[in-house]
């Protein structure tokens, strides 16, 4: 009767395990892309970024003369981006420099005398793009998504793989569309991409409404 018992237990005991296993396999199998889409999306619009942009887009409505941003002729129609840079090492005597070359820069052209304003913020908080766009982006992220080159825009190629890349491509997937009309009277949407030169280097994004 105690070895029917026994084995019995060992049964109870090798279903509880295979029990156990397979719901922290499941539970491993699910938590790990969570937590990838988490840090992925955790630069999507933080706080810091939230400031950048908000600024930028301060310092273009004020400091405007003459706003080019109704064309949209950068990105096929859809947007216009006013700057675009991207960060690279040199040696520069025996010494790595870090160093920021200028892709494209149109806002001399929309800002007139004042583009000094947004092209030394631009500068000071590492910003590697700005971009215009209307407000309601359902256009914009057809475009994105159905192009994988923008070929209206001068310095296409580094265009296409320094800030229509794949990180930039999956923040405007993930924005919704903006369909409802904004409250203040808005137009148009700033995009920006700011570069993070820490222990891992790292693009965040951030986009705001824009009314001028």
């Amino acid at each position: 009767m105690r070895k029917n018992q026994s084995g019995f237990v060992l049964v109870e005991t090798l279903i509880a395990s295979v029990a156990v296993m397979g719901i922290f396999s499941l539970i491993y199998a699910n938590y790990y892309p969570l937590i990838g889409e988490y840090e992925k999306r955790e630069v999507y619009d933080d706080l810091d970024s939230k400031y950048v942009v908000h600024w930028a887009r301060k310092i273009l409505v004020e400091k405007m003369t003459n706003n080019n941003a109704t064309t949209m002729n950068s990105c096929g129609g859809t947007c216009h981006i006013l700057y675009g840079a991207y960060y690279k090492e040199e040696l520069v005597e025996d010494s790595i420099v870090r160093q920021k070359e200028t892709i494209l820069d149109e806002i001399d052209a929309t800002l007139g005398d004042n583009a000094s304003y947004l092209q030394n913020y631009a500068y000071a908080s590492n910003i590697r793009a700005i971009i215009l766009t209307n407000y309601n982006i359902t256009n914009f992220k057809k475009y994105i998504k159905d192009n994988n080159t923008v070929a209206t825009v001068t310095g296409q190629d580094l265009v296409n793989s320094k800030i229509f890349n794949r990180g930039f491509r999956e923040y405007i997937d993930y924005l919704p569309n903006y369909k409802t009309p904004s409250t203040t009277g808005a137009s148009y949407r700033m995009i920006v991409i700011i570069d993070h030169n820490t222990s891992k280097e790292y693009d965040s994004y951030a986009t705001i409404e824009v009314k001028v």
